[in-house]
């Protein structure tokens, strides 16, 4: 297991640093040992959305708030992704339960600042 979190913390390194193909790599390498990891779901969606493929970025970020639907990062993600995309019914229920999870932590703030612009 250590080894797929040092190859999350290099997958993330290169996915800040804007190394999407490389970080994408790694993410995948995780991946095929561990389908089921939320956090390499949600980093290789963010590359994927990075490079212009919107539709699978969000099936992974999306993927990854089913794997960890508490995880309030994955699901501000989510609704900043199908905002994005313009498809804001989509989005509103992610930033409705990063609020219910918790309206004070800093995503809870910015999913009610997200919410305002559909009053």
């Amino acid at each position: 297991m250590a080894a797929d979190s040092d190859r999350l913390e290099q997958a993330h390194e290169y996915r800040v640093d804007g190394q999407y193909d490389e970080a994408m790599g790694l993410y995948e390498h995780v991946l095929a040992e561990d389908p089921g990891c939320a956090e390499a779901l949600w980093g290789l969606g963010l590359c994927l959305m990075n490079t212009g493929e919107f539709d699978d970025a969000l099936a992974k970020i999306v993927q990854a708030t089913e794997l960890e639907p508490t995880n309030q990062q994955y699901l501000l993600d989510a609704g900043k992704h199908y905002t994005m995309l313009g498809m804001y019914e989509e989005a509103r229920p992610f930033f409705d339960r990063v609020v219910e999870l918790d309206p004070n932590s800093r995503h809870g703030v910015e999913a009610q600042k997200q919410l305002s612009y559909y009053d």
